[in-house]
Protein backbone atom coordinates (compact mmCIF):
# COMPACT_ATOMS: atom_id res chain seq x y z
CA UNK A 1 0.00 0.00 0.00
CA UNK A 2 2.87 2.32 0.91
CA UNK A 3 4.59 1.58 -2.39
CA UNK A 4 1.40 2.28 -4.33
CA UNK A 5 0.86 5.62 -2.56
CA UNK A 6 4.43 6.62 -3.25
CA UNK A 7 4.13 5.60 -6.89
CA UNK A 8 1.04 7.76 -7.48
CA UNK A 9 2.61 10.68 -5.60
CA UNK A 10 5.71 10.45 -7.77
CA UNK A 11 3.62 10.06 -10.92
CA UNK A 12 1.75 13.28 -10.18
CA UNK A 13 5.04 15.13 -9.67
CA UNK A 14 6.44 13.81 -12.95
CA UNK A 15 3.29 14.70 -14.89
CA UNK A 16 3.31 18.22 -13.48
CA UNK A 17 6.94 18.72 -14.41
CA UNK A 18 7.14 16.76 -17.64
CA UNK A 19 6.45 19.76 -19.85
CA UNK A 20 9.33 21.76 -18.37
CA UNK A 21 13.09 21.69 -18.89
CA UNK A 22 13.61 22.63 -15.25
CA UNK A 23 12.84 21.23 -11.84
CA UNK A 24 13.21 22.68 -8.35
CA UNK A 25 15.04 20.96 -5.47
CA UNK A 26 11.49 20.82 -4.18
CA UNK A 27 10.08 23.35 -1.72
CA UNK A 28 11.33 21.42 1.30
CA UNK A 29 14.87 21.08 0.00
CA UNK A 30 15.09 24.77 -0.88
CA UNK A 31 13.73 25.77 2.52
CA UNK A 32 16.27 23.61 4.33
CA UNK A 33 19.20 25.07 2.39
CA UNK A 34 18.11 28.66 3.06
CA UNK A 35 17.24 28.00 6.69
CA UNK A 36 20.63 26.48 7.43
CA UNK A 37 22.58 29.21 5.62
CA UNK A 38 22.29 31.68 8.52
CA UNK A 39 24.26 29.28 10.72
CA UNK A 40 27.25 30.03 8.48
CA UNK A 41 27.07 33.81 9.06
CA UNK A 42 30.25 35.18 10.68
CA UNK A 43 30.03 36.77 14.18
CA UNK A 44 29.75 40.31 12.77
CA UNK A 45 26.51 39.31 11.00
CA UNK A 46 24.87 37.58 13.94
CA UNK A 47 22.00 40.07 14.04
CA UNK A 48 21.00 39.01 10.53
CA UNK A 49 20.21 35.52 11.78
CA UNK A 50 16.81 37.01 12.52
CA UNK A 51 16.19 36.69 8.76
CA UNK A 52 16.15 32.92 9.09
CA UNK A 53 12.38 32.41 9.03
CA UNK A 54 11.89 34.76 6.07
CA UNK A 55 14.65 33.14 4.02
CA UNK A 56 13.24 29.70 4.74
CA UNK A 57 9.63 30.55 3.92
CA UNK A 58 10.42 32.50 0.75
CA UNK A 59 13.07 30.16 -0.63
CA UNK A 60 10.63 28.65 -3.19
CA UNK A 61 9.36 32.03 -4.44
CA UNK A 62 11.26 32.00 -7.77
CA UNK A 63 9.65 28.66 -8.67
CA UNK A 64 6.19 30.12 -8.10
CA UNK A 65 7.01 33.05 -10.37
CA UNK A 66 7.56 30.74 -13.32
CA UNK A 67 3.80 30.44 -13.70
CA UNK A 68 3.45 34.17 -14.32
CA UNK A 69 6.85 35.18 -15.71
CA UNK A 70 8.06 33.36 -18.83
CA UNK A 71 11.56 34.81 -18.39
CA UNK A 72 11.98 33.15 -15.00
CA UNK A 73 12.44 29.53 -16.09
CA UNK A 74 15.89 29.81 -17.74
CA UNK A 75 17.24 31.43 -14.57
CA UNK A 76 17.09 28.10 -12.74
CA UNK A 77 19.51 25.99 -14.78
CA UNK A 78 22.38 25.89 -17.23
CA UNK A 79 23.04 22.87 -19.45
CA UNK A 80 26.69 23.74 -19.21
CA UNK A 81 27.94 20.66 -21.01
CA UNK A 82 26.22 21.94 -24.16
CA UNK A 83 29.08 24.37 -24.69
CA UNK A 84 32.16 23.18 -26.56
CA UNK A 85 34.27 25.54 -24.46
CA UNK A 86 33.18 23.82 -21.26
CA UNK A 87 33.97 20.41 -22.69
CA UNK A 88 37.52 21.55 -23.47
CA UNK A 89 38.05 23.11 -20.04
CA UNK A 90 37.79 26.76 -21.06
CA UNK A 91 34.22 27.85 -20.33
CA UNK A 92 33.28 31.37 -21.43
CA UNK A 93 31.88 32.99 -18.29
CA UNK A 94 31.06 36.35 -19.83
CA UNK A 95 27.40 36.23 -20.89
CA UNK A 96 27.82 38.84 -23.66
CA UNK A 97 30.71 36.93 -25.24
CA UNK A 98 28.74 33.72 -25.10
CA UNK A 99 25.80 35.41 -26.80
CA UNK A 100 28.13 36.71 -29.52
CA UNK A 101 29.25 33.14 -30.15
CA UNK A 102 25.93 31.27 -29.88
CA UNK A 103 23.19 33.88 -30.13
CA UNK A 104 20.91 35.10 -27.36
CA UNK A 105 18.12 32.61 -28.12
CA UNK A 106 20.46 29.64 -27.76
CA UNK A 107 22.07 30.95 -24.57
CA UNK A 108 18.70 31.59 -22.94
CA UNK A 109 17.41 28.18 -24.06
CA UNK A 110 20.48 26.54 -22.53
CA UNK A 111 19.90 28.34 -19.24
CA UNK A 112 21.17 31.54 -17.65
CA UNK A 113 21.51 30.47 -14.01
CA UNK A 114 25.03 31.90 -13.40
CA UNK A 115 24.15 35.38 -14.59
CA UNK A 116 20.74 35.40 -12.90
CA UNK A 117 22.56 34.53 -9.66
CA UNK A 118 25.10 37.30 -10.21
CA UNK A 119 22.41 39.88 -10.99
CA UNK A 120 20.49 38.93 -7.85
CA UNK A 121 23.68 39.21 -5.80
CA UNK A 122 24.27 42.69 -7.24
CA UNK A 123 20.69 43.70 -6.44
CA UNK A 124 21.15 42.46 -2.89
CA UNK A 125 24.32 44.53 -2.55
CA UNK A 126 22.44 47.64 -3.68
CA UNK A 127 19.59 46.94 -1.28
CA UNK A 128 22.11 46.69 1.56
CA UNK A 129 23.68 50.00 0.48
CA UNK A 130 20.26 51.65 0.39
CA UNK A 131 19.38 50.27 3.81
CA UNK A 132 16.23 48.83 2.26
CA UNK A 133 15.30 45.87 4.45
CA UNK A 134 12.33 44.69 2.37
CA UNK A 135 14.35 44.66 -0.85
CA UNK A 136 17.34 43.03 0.83
CA UNK A 137 15.15 40.25 2.19
CA UNK A 138 13.50 39.69 -1.17
CA UNK A 139 16.76 39.53 -3.10
CA UNK A 140 18.40 37.40 -0.43
CA UNK A 141 15.59 34.85 -0.64
CA UNK A 142 15.88 34.74 -4.44
CA UNK A 143 19.66 34.44 -4.20
CA UNK A 144 19.31 31.43 -1.91
CA UNK A 145 17.08 29.74 -4.46
CA UNK A 146 19.44 30.29 -7.38
CA UNK A 147 22.47 29.22 -5.36
CA UNK A 148 20.65 26.04 -4.34
CA UNK A 149 19.76 25.32 -7.97
CA UNK A 150 23.42 25.71 -8.89
CA UNK A 151 24.30 22.92 -6.46
CA UNK A 152 21.69 20.50 -7.82
CA UNK A 153 23.71 18.44 -10.32
CA UNK A 154 20.81 17.92 -12.71
CA UNK A 155 20.34 21.68 -13.04
CA UNK A 156 23.74 21.76 -14.73
CA UNK A 157 23.55 19.06 -17.39
CA UNK A 158 21.85 18.44 -20.76
CA UNK A 159 20.66 15.04 -19.55
CA UNK A 160 18.73 16.80 -16.78
CA UNK A 161 16.00 14.16 -16.51
CA UNK A 162 17.77 11.05 -17.73
CA UNK A 163 15.97 11.48 -21.05
CA UNK A 164 19.19 10.80 -22.98
CA UNK A 165 20.06 7.60 -21.09
CA UNK A 166 16.70 5.84 -20.78
CA UNK A 167 16.32 7.02 -17.17
CA UNK A 168 13.45 9.45 -17.62
CA UNK A 169 12.07 10.75 -14.34
CA UNK A 170 15.34 10.45 -12.41
CA UNK A 171 15.28 14.16 -11.65
CA UNK A 172 12.10 14.03 -9.57
CA UNK A 173 12.97 10.63 -8.13
CA UNK A 174 16.24 11.96 -6.76
CA UNK A 175 15.67 15.53 -5.74
CA UNK A 176 12.06 15.44 -4.60
CA UNK A 177 10.92 11.94 -3.61
CA UNK A 178 14.24 10.80 -2.15
CA UNK A 179 15.36 14.12 -0.70
CA UNK A 180 12.00 14.82 0.95
CA UNK A 181 12.22 11.46 2.73
CA UNK A 182 15.66 12.28 4.14
CA UNK A 183 15.38 15.93 5.15
CA UNK A 184 16.08 15.06 8.79
CA UNK A 185 19.21 13.15 7.79
CA UNK A 186 20.34 16.05 5.64
CA UNK A 187 19.79 18.59 8.41
CA UNK A 188 21.77 16.43 10.85
CA UNK A 189 24.65 16.32 8.37
CA UNK A 190 25.28 20.07 8.60
CA UNK A 191 28.63 21.20 10.00
CA UNK A 192 28.54 25.03 9.84
CA UNK A 193 31.75 26.95 9.31
CA UNK A 194 32.26 30.71 9.02
CA UNK A 195 31.32 32.28 5.69
CA UNK A 196 34.09 33.91 3.66
CA UNK A 197 34.33 36.96 1.43
CA UNK A 198 34.15 36.18 -2.30
CA UNK A 199 36.56 38.21 -4.45
CA UNK A 200 35.13 37.22 -7.84
CA UNK A 201 31.42 36.31 -7.50
CA UNK A 202 30.89 35.16 -11.11
CA UNK A 203 33.89 32.84 -11.08
CA UNK A 204 32.78 31.59 -7.66
CA UNK A 205 29.33 30.80 -9.09
CA UNK A 206 30.79 28.98 -12.09
CA UNK A 207 33.08 26.99 -9.81
CA UNK A 208 30.26 25.50 -7.75
CA UNK A 209 28.18 24.86 -10.87
CA UNK A 210 31.13 22.98 -12.38
CA UNK A 211 31.47 20.99 -9.16
CA UNK A 212 27.79 20.07 -9.32
CA UNK A 213 28.06 19.04 -12.96
CA UNK A 214 31.03 16.79 -12.14
CA UNK A 215 28.92 14.49 -9.95
CA UNK A 216 26.06 13.96 -12.40
CA UNK A 217 27.50 10.63 -13.49
CA UNK A 218 27.39 9.37 -9.92
CA UNK A 219 23.66 10.12 -9.69
CA UNK A 220 22.85 8.44 -12.98
CA UNK A 221 24.92 5.41 -11.96
CA UNK A 222 23.11 5.27 -8.61
CA UNK A 223 19.74 5.29 -10.36
CA UNK A 224 20.79 2.36 -12.55
CA UNK A 225 22.26 0.53 -9.56
CA UNK A 226 19.02 0.90 -7.59
CA UNK A 227 17.01 -0.21 -10.62
CA UNK A 228 19.23 -3.25 -11.14
CA UNK A 229 18.76 -4.58 -7.61
CA UNK A 230 15.21 -3.36 -6.96
CA UNK A 231 13.92 -4.39 -10.37
CA UNK A 232 12.00 -1.12 -10.77
CA UNK A 233 12.54 2.62 -10.53
CA UNK A 234 10.09 3.04 -7.66
CA UNK A 235 9.24 1.48 -4.33
CA UNK A 236 10.93 1.23 -0.95
CA UNK A 237 13.84 -0.94 -2.11
CA UNK A 238 14.67 1.34 -5.02
CA UNK A 239 14.70 4.48 -2.81
CA UNK A 240 16.68 2.76 -0.07
CA UNK A 241 19.40 1.87 -2.58
CA UNK A 242 19.29 5.29 -4.27
CA UNK A 243 19.86 6.98 -0.91
CA UNK A 244 22.58 4.46 -0.02
CA UNK A 245 24.52 5.37 -3.16
CA UNK A 246 23.92 9.13 -3.14
CA UNK A 247 23.60 10.19 0.50
CA UNK A 248 27.17 11.43 0.88
CA UNK A 249 27.22 13.57 -2.24
CA UNK A 250 23.74 14.88 -1.43
CA UNK A 251 24.85 15.87 2.06
CA UNK A 252 27.87 17.63 0.56
CA UNK A 253 25.75 19.51 -1.98
CA UNK A 254 23.31 20.69 0.69
CA UNK A 255 26.07 21.82 3.03
CA UNK A 256 27.93 23.57 0.22
CA UNK A 257 24.77 25.26 -1.04
CA UNK A 258 24.06 26.76 2.38
CA UNK A 259 27.68 27.81 2.87
CA UNK A 260 27.98 29.41 -0.56
CA UNK A 261 24.67 31.21 -0.07
CA UNK A 262 26.03 32.60 3.20
CA UNK A 263 29.31 33.52 1.47
CA UNK A 264 27.45 35.62 -1.09
CA UNK A 265 25.19 37.31 1.48
CA UNK A 266 28.26 38.19 3.55
CA UNK A 267 30.07 39.49 0.47
CA UNK A 268 27.12 41.67 -0.54
CA UNK A 269 26.95 43.05 3.00
CA UNK A 270 30.69 43.83 3.07
CA UNK A 271 30.59 45.42 -0.41
CA UNK A 272 27.70 47.59 0.78
CA UNK A 273 29.78 48.94 3.66
CA UNK A 274 28.48 46.60 6.38
CA UNK A 275 25.19 48.42 7.12
CA UNK A 276 23.85 48.02 10.64
CA UNK A 277 21.00 45.56 11.02
CA UNK A 278 19.08 47.99 13.21
CA UNK A 279 19.44 50.87 10.74
CA UNK A 280 17.89 49.00 7.85
CA UNK A 281 14.28 50.03 7.25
Amino acid sequence: MKNKARFFSQLIVILLLSTLNIFPWGDKGHKLISKMAVDFFPPEMQAFKQWKDYLEQHAPDPDYRKKEDKTEGPKHFIDIDFYKEYNTGSMVEDEKKLIEEYGEKEVVHTGILPWATLETFQNLTKAFKDGNKAEALRYAADLGHYVADGHQPMHTVMNYNGQLTDQKGVHARYEITMVDEHLNDLEKSYRPVEANYVKDPLKFIFNYITDANSVCGLLFDADNYAFKYAGQRQGDEYYKLLWFRTKYITEIQFNEASLHFADLIYTAWVDAGKPSFNEMK
